[in-house]
């Protein structure tokens, strides 16, 4: 088998810093290997990454684009296939890392409006905002599939997918707390107390034992459900399904994740109204 001449890692990446985005800029100069130093190789790789880990916590689904094009000899890809590929990622891939950077914005200020006390009806409605753009974002990511599959023939197509699932498979999180952290952008404040952020008395200890038991069973199973549902849009993708089939799954996880955001906001509102005092719920919040 062919070697790979840079690092998967690397090479991923590279066909996202297209992206016109100010706090991008940075990674898009260009670099050589005569003139930067490691030190300075080590800082642009780990933005690349960062950047990277942006994207896939954006979407399930596959990055076929920049996987093909970090291994166009390995898959045997002639001058004209390269050159379709290469235009059409100049084309998207600005739109795709401006899409995930801007979901990544709003879960991050629907985390601060929680702490803020903002009405559950607004986090619900900007929280709807991060949904629709997943929702595109999944449909651009489906057009790419399907513009390198008319590009690639079948023997290019099945070893890109090895290569894929080889070297970057659906990342199954089985840990609880990785979970909730990716399907949830709201704070976990029931963690936060059982972190020993702040005492209860033995009253208020019964009450949230109580909603407790009431909730987070359910809880646990939708967040379950979401990775169950992304790992099925990721095999899908790869397996050639019709794209209704994906984006199908795709509304399923946004439906889920609009329940977990409201449980969410049902739990701070029970700590505020019927657990907390008022300096516990600012000792809570601060943290």
């Amino acid at each position: 088998m062919k070697k790979l001449s840079v690092s998967l890692l690397v090479l991923v990446v590279v066909s996202l810093s297209f992206t016109s985005c100010k706090e991008s800029a940075t990674a898009e100069k260009k670099v050589t290997e005569e003139t930067v130093t490691t030190e300075t190789k080590v800082d642009v790789n780990a933005e690349k990454a960062a950047k990277l880990k942006v994207m896939m916590h954006a979407n399930p689904l596959p990055n076929y684009m920049t996987v093909t094009l970090s291994n166009i000899e390995l898959l045997n890809i002639d001058d004209k296939q390269h050159q379709q590929l290469l235009e059409i990622s100049k084309e998207k891939s600005p739109q795709a890392v401006k899409m995930a950077y801007r979901i990544g914005k709003i879960e991050a200020e629907l985390h601060q409006e929680s702490l803020n006390n903002a009405k559950k009806e607004l986090l619900a409605s900007d929280f709807e905002k991060s949904l629709e753009l997943r929702t595109s974002l999944a449909t651009m990511k489906l057009d790419c599939r399907d513009q390198v599959l008319e590009i690639l023939n079948e023997q290019q197509w099945n070893d890109l997918v090895a290569l894929y699932q080889e070297k970057m498979p659906f990342n199954n999180k089985t840990e609880m707390a990785t979970l909730i952290s990716h399907v949830n952008p709201l704070p976990n404040y029931m963690q936060s107390i059982q972190n020993d952020v702040i005492k209860l008395d033995e009253g208020q200890d019964e009450k949230l034992s109580k909603w407790s038991a009431e909730n987070h069973p359910r809880m646990m199973d939708m967040a379950a459900e979401v990775n169950s549902l992304e790992k099925d849009a990721y095999e899908l993708s790869i397996n050639k399904a019709p794209r209704e089939d994906i984006l199908k799954k795709i509304t399923e996880i946004a439906v889920i994740k609009r329940k977990i955001v409201l449980t969410k906001t049902d739990c701070r509102d029970n700590l505020i109204t019927n657990i907390l005092t008022e300096e516990q719920w600012k000792t809570l919040s601060s943290n």
